[in-house]
Parts: C-alpha cells; sequence; structure tokens
C-alpha cells in the first residue's frame, strides 16, 4: 500500500505491521515504532480526522488549503517528540484533537452556549467512549486515560500567548498554508525551539533561542489571525454555516452523532437533503458567491483576537523571557493589534 496523503502537508505509510512512516513537509519524515503511537495512527477514530479540515467552511469552499484535523494532530505529536517530550506527552499531542467535528469550530458557533468552552472539548469523552481509544490506551497501560487531558501536558497545551504544541502547530502550518510564512521560514523556528528548563520539568515551557526567529513567528500568526482567523469575511462564512447546522440539527434532519461520523463534505451533503428552499438557497450562495468584502462586517461575538508572545531563552539568566520583554516595540505593536480587532466586534 503506498503512502497514502493525510493533509495538505502530510503523507502517512502504514505498509508496515509495526511501524509508520510519516512524511511531514513541516517536520521531515519519521519513522514511528511505538506500539500504541502505532495503533492509535490506526483507529478509525483518529483516521476520520482526515476528512475534517481545520478551518471548516473556509476550507471547504477553498478560500483557504485543505489542511486536516489529523495532520495537525500528527504535527503537535512530531513537535512534542522533537523538543524531547515523554511517550505519554506525544500521545497526549496525537489524541488532542480528537473529539473534533465535521466542520471543525463552525460547530462552536451552531451548537455552543454563549462562554462555553468549544463544543468538541465539551463533548471530548461522550465521543471518545464511543470509540476503541480506551481500550488502546488501558492496553498500553495508561489505564487511568490520563493523555485524554491535554492541559497536564505543558507541551502540548498552555495559555494564550505562551507557546505549545496545539497553538504552534496550527500557527506554522496556517501561517505556512496562508503564505504568511515560507516554508523556510517555518522550517527555522522548528529548528530553533528548545524546552526551558528541560522536557521533564512541571514548568516546562517551550521556548525559542533566537530572539529574531521568534519574532518572525509572533508576526506570521499576527498576519494569519487578520487575514484568516480573526478576519470578518471568514466569521460570515462560519455564521452563516452555522445557522444552517443548528437548524439542521434542531428539526432532527441531521443527527448530532453525525458530527462525529461524517467528514465535511459528507455532512454538507446531509445538511442540503434536509434543508428548506431557504436553505438551499443560503447553501447556493455560499457555493457560488466570492469571499465576502470583510470591510464593513463586524467580527462574531465569539471570534478570539488571536496573538502569541513567544518565550525566548535569555542565555544571560537561564530563564525563559517573553518576546515583549525583550523588543519593547514588539510589545507596542501587539497591544495595538488586539485593540484595533475588538473595536470589530458586533
Amino acid at each position: 500500500m503506498p503512502p497514502v496523503k493525510v493533509g495538505h502537508f502530510q503523507t502517512l505509510d502504514l505498509s508496515a505491521e509495526n511501524k509508520a512512516i510519516i512524511q511531514d513537509q513541516l517536520y521531515g519524515d519519521h519513522i514511528i515504532s511505538d506500539p500504541v503511537l502505532n495503533e492509535l495512527l490506526r483507529s478509525p477514530s483518529l483516521s476520520r480526522l482526515v476528512g475534517v479540515r481545520q478551518h471548516g467552511i473556509s476550507s471547504l469552499l477553498n478560500f483557504t488549503p485543505p489542511i486536516t484535523r489529523f495532520e495537525h494532530s500528527v504535527g503537535a505529536f512530531l513537535l512534542v517528540r522533537h523538543v524531547g517530550g515523554s511517550l505519554e506527552e506525544q500521545v497526549a499531542a496525537l489524541l488532542h484533537d480528537v473529539s473534533h467535528t465535521a466542520m471543525s469550530h463552525v460547530v462552536d458557533f451552531a451548537l455552543s452556549e454563549p462562554g462555553e468552552e468549544s463544543f468538541h472539548e465539551v463533548h471530548k469523552m461522550r465521543f471518545v467512549k464511543t470509540t476503541q481509544i480506551p481500550e488502546i490506551l488501558s492496553k498500553y497501560g495508561f489505564e487511568d486515560l490520563k493523555p485524554l487531558d491535554e492541559e497536564l501536558y505543558p507541551l502540548v497545551e498552555m495559555p494564550t500567548p505562551h507557546l505549545c504544541a496545539d497553538r504552534l502547530d496550527y500557527g506554522l502550518r496556517d501561517a505556512v498554508g496562508f503564505g504568511s510564512l515560507s516554508l523556510e521560514e517555518a522550517r527555522r523556528i522548528i529548528a530553533c525551539l528548545d524546552v526551558c528548563p528541560d522536557a521533564t520539568s512541571p514548568d516546562r515551557l517551550i521556548v525559542l533561542r533566537d530572539p529574531e526567529i521568534a519574532l518572525s513567528l509572533a508576526n506570521g500568526y499576527m498576519r494569519c489571525d487578520r487575514d484568516v482567523w480573526g478576519n470578518p469575511s471568514h466569521g460570515s462564512l462560519y455564521t452563516r454555516t452555522a445557522e444552517l447546522m443548528r437548524s439542521s440539527i434542531r428539526s432532527g434532519g441531521v443527527r448530532e452523532d453525525d458530527l462525529w461520523r461524517l467528514s465535511d463534505e459528507q455532512f454538507w451533503a446531509e445538511m442540503r437533503k434536509v434543508v428548506d428552499s431557504k436553505g438551499q438557497e443560503a447553501m447556493d450562495r455560499l457555493e457560488s458567491e466570492a469571499l465576502p468584502n470583510g470591510k464593513d462586517l463586524p467580527l462574531p461575538r465569539g471570534a478570539k483576537v488571536r496573538t502569541i508572545d513567544p518565550d525566548v531563552y535569555d542565555l544571560s539568566s537561564g530563564k525563559a523571557v517573553p518576546l515583549s520583554t525583550l523588543l519593547p516595540e514588539y510589545a507596542t505593536e501587539r497591544e495595538r493589534y488586539i485593540v484595533a480587532r475588538r473595536a470589530l466586534y458586533e
């Protein structure tokens, strides 16, 4: 069986029973022989994420590249592996997005309550209990299912504006996909990564060794927010699609469990079968129109303003120092950006 393309930047070769070969344009080629990782990579509950796009409706309509939740999950795991994280932390990284639904974060606008966590986080264990993941984890000594709680692992999940494998992988992957960073710049950033004080410390942080490279990452990340993540044009696509998703599920035409059963394309097709004529027209417009002009559009109230303040290893003190402390001009630029974006809220 030849390698299979599992994302915009990634292929996966599972032809051998005892190893997986990952080819990732950001992280290079990796042979994975750890039994638990091999079994998880082959599990239907994880591989279904190949059909779930990172950017929901924006990607389904081809306004952003087809980066998948699967390649991001694998990327986060490779990043933890790259900086020396334990096998347990690698497993946590691989599984951190396992409960993402069709259309990714569109569902948050459709079904989440105001102020609630992301839908996939709220319903993570509900989904996981229907899968073979608990059995796989228990088989390899994780009877407590601890790796399913990514917040216990600082390399995987950290509060903003710090770096973590989740935030860093989707930031780099999207930045290259959107043209905010070149592939070469992304690879230089990855090569510059380190962990402070070390990969086993309870207070471990992902850091960069060079403030100028940290600045290029921070600026590329901010451009992603401006151009896509926090762009009112894309926000409009999300809210319009969320209305269709909400009405399709609440009418009973589409089952909520289909969110975890279907790919983006399949879920879109199921909605088209059940919406009324008004919904059909709305879907037709989404499929045929250009990206909306965001000049006069507000940001949806639930939209985030995403920035980072990467920690940089300071040789003189041997400690991690925020980039904004080393470069006060970046602190000013970041604050101005946040204020300007919040002014766009509805």
